[in-house]
């Protein structure tokens, strides 16, 4: 698997959110409610790149997910959907399939980061839906960014 480390300047995601424990495939529906509403969010970045955040991590298990696309300015937020400001700093760069992400998820953090030069970052990770995703296919391909900062730069912090 190739990792990609890279910086992303901050930017503003919007769409509706999810918050729980995705015990029973809250997300995917979550998605299926958006498509149709994809049509409602201003001031797209790009049409065809789509978001899924994740942070706000509960002790029992739970977090925040939105479902959404980046924007310029400050468009207005839909009924139903939240605007949600995603910070500048580092990230590793996962390819993973919707099939394989949470093996993908469990390499990140059982397998990469301990072997690595980084820790995990605070702030939200997420899913990077580009132009070339296709849910009608066998196995989509999506990219998963985890934000990261080298252990060097943690030790002289």
């Amino acid at each position: 698997m190739e990792i990609k480390i890279v910086d992303l300047p901050a930017f503003k995601v919007v769409g509706p959110a999810y918050h729980g424990k995705n015990e029973n495939n809250e997300i995917a529906q979550m998605w299926q409610q958006f498509m149709p509403r994809f049509g409602e969010i201003e001031n797209k970045v790009k049409q065809q790149i789509a978001y899924g955040i994740c942070d706000e991590l509960d002790a029992d298990g739970a977090f925040t997910y939105v479902a959404g696309f980046a924007v310029t300015g400050e468009p207005e937020t839909p009924d139903g959907m939240v605007a949600w400001d995603v910070p500048a700093q580092q990230y590793a760069i996962f390819p993973t399939t919707l099939q394989t992400i949470h093996e993908t998820y469990a390499y990140v953090f059982q397998e990469w980061m301990p072997g690595s030069d980084y820790v995990r970052a605070t702030g939200p990770d997420f899913e990077y839906y580009d132009e070339e995703f296709d849910a009608s296919v066998a196995e989509p391909k999506l990219y998963i960014y985890i934000p990261v900062i080298s252990e060097d730069v943690k030790v002289a912090v």
